[in-house]
């Protein structure tokens, strides 16, 4: 007797940050191949970007992407962001843990970021996570749960804590993903109440092209709601990683993905699809 396949959140990050990157989200979106996007509405590419979705809205989750590093901001943020860019991520971590930040600007840009979804796509972002994940960041992760228990359909959040035996499994990118499932407990400890994945994957430290081999290693997980974020781009994307990011695309779309999928009896899911 055949077992039902088990449904996994397969995320791609980064829409909307260039348009290599959100032809190839789109168009694996389309062929569901992931199941969730999430969406740099701080990007200058937003505007235009944002319509496509219409095409893909009835087949994967579409979230926002809070984007509090190395971007222009869409508020004017004198303590955050004087010279009109918001700070590096190392930057932004020290100053979180040393109570440095003026999180009234920074709530102010995050739920400017959460307007500038809905006032293109027409409804609110079905998740909330952050660019280099700091939406678990100390202050930070109060307002981005304030914002999240403020929306009349309560978004699912991402959860980047994990448990150590499975990153151990994987044995890929150990040290980044134990690092950020630290950093990252907080966040799920204090998002009792609002729905979350229970598993995350899809760290690595962007320096193979054998990102199937990657994969493979990826589906080590636990949980009845797992995600693997990536980050799929066209061939010849300016984003940081190109080449990376184009070999992520390539793997996703081809058939060798589907045929891994299978192997472990996964399948491509949406949020409520892993509630049943």
């Amino acid at each position: 007797m055949s077992v039902a396949p088990r449904p996994i959140i397969l995320c791609a990050d980064d829409y909307a940050h260039t348009p290599a990157i959100s032809r190839a989200i789109l168009d694996l979106a389309a062929h569901r191949r992931i199941s969730a996007l999430s969406c740099m509405t701080a990007s200058p590419h937003w505007p235009e970007h944002g319509p496509w979705l219409a095409d893909v809205r009835e087949k994967v989750d579409i979230g926002l992407h809070i984007t509090l590093v190395d971007e222009a901001p869409l508020t004017r943020m004198p303590h955050t962001a004087p010279d009109g860019l918001l700070p590096t991520i190392g930057t932004l971590i020290r100053k979180s843990y040393l109570g440095g930040l003026d999180l009234t600007e920074i709530e102010g840009e995050i739920r400017a970021q959460a307007d500038a979804f809905e006032s293109i796509t027409g409804f609110a972002p079905r998740h909330l996570d952050g660019h280099l994940h700091t939406h678990v960041l100390p202050g930070i992760r109060d307002i981005v749960l304030r914002v999240a228990h403020a929306m009349p359909h309560k978004p699912w959040l991402r959860n980047i804590s994990d448990r150590l035996p499975a990153i151990l499994a994987r044995g890929t990118g150990v040290t980044k993903a134990a690092f950020l499932s630290v950093l990252g407990k907080p966040f799920a400890r204090d998002a009792a109440g609002l729905p979350l994945n229970d598993s995350f994957s899809g760290i690595y430290n962007f320096d193979t092209a054998d990102y199937a081999g990657l994969f493979e290693r990826f589906l080590a997980l636990g949980g009845r709601r797992p995600l693997i974020m990536c980050h799929p781009a066209e061939a010849g994307d300016t984003a940081a990683h190109g080449a990376i990011r184009a070999g992520e695309y390539a793997f996703l779309k081809s058939e060798a993905c589907a045929a891994i999928l299978g192997r472990q009896n996964y399948r491509p899911a949406r949020f409520a699809e892993t509630l049943s």
